[in-house]
């Protein structure tokens, strides 16, 4: 249950690739046809690939300690990635930029960082731990998907609702992905105490510091 639900924040982020096109769009004042913002939600993609090729590169040649601070700051990365997400939505922000084209630009970047920031908690960690459960691996890993993805959708579900009821201020995706944020950091909090429990400190070996997300 813990993996599952820290789980959740790397499968909502993941899964947000079908909502960033209507994003892009909702908050491109015209400028964005749909089709041309559909076509910029790959870039979270893109953010995945890169983020296996260089970020699981240096994890897999690490100790269980420095595994462990690089998917904390890989945590931080996505956060504040969600967060800028949330800061370009706002209308206030696009007012100040007042340039859509860059600010199209900057939501594109931060869905790329975004990207490369879960890349190792969504593809590499859940392989990790299903290595505990032996023959039972494949009913853990459903298991995990299946309880983070519909935790998911719940949360989308969320966002949609205020995205809808502030069509006219048209800021609800700013408090959207700013609630996606928050989110991510109790996720977060979560993955890294199940690291630091099942990994970084073997059973029977628990001593010194206790360590968290702000002192990982």
């Amino acid at each position: 249950w813990i993996f599952s639900l820290a789980h959740t924040g790397s499968s909502m982020i993941r899964s947000s690739d079908r909502m960033l096109g209507e994003y892009y769009y909702s908050t491109s004042d015209g400028t964005l046809t749909k089709n041309e913002a559909a076509g910029m939600a790959a870039y979270l993609s893109f953010g995945n690939i890169m983020g296996l090729l260089i970020g699981g590169q240096i994890f897999a040649n690490q100790s269980e300690r420095q595994r462990k601070w690089i998917v904390s700051r890989m945590y931080v990365v996505t956060i504040c990635s969600v967060y800028a997400l949330a800061f370009l939505g706002h209308s206030k922000t696009k007012q100040t930029i007042n340039e859509p084209g860059l600010v199209s630009f900057l939501q594109v970047l931060f869905s790329f960082t975004m990207g490369c920031g879960i890349a190792i908690m969504l593809y590499i960690l859940p392989g990790l731990a299903g290595i505990m459960f032996g023959s039972n691996t494949g009913l853990f890993a459903s298991y995990s998907d299946g309880v983070a993805y519909a935790m998911a959708s719940i949360v989308w579900r969320i966002v949609g609702s205020a995205v809808d009821s502030d069509q006219q201020g048209g800021d609800g995706w700013a408090y959207g992905w700013a609630a996606v944020a928050l989110l991510m950091i109790l996720c977060a909090v979560l993955m890294l105490e199940f690291l630091e429990h099942y990994f970084v400190r073997p059973s029977g070996q628990v001593s010194g510091t206790y360590e968290t997300i702000i002192l990982a």
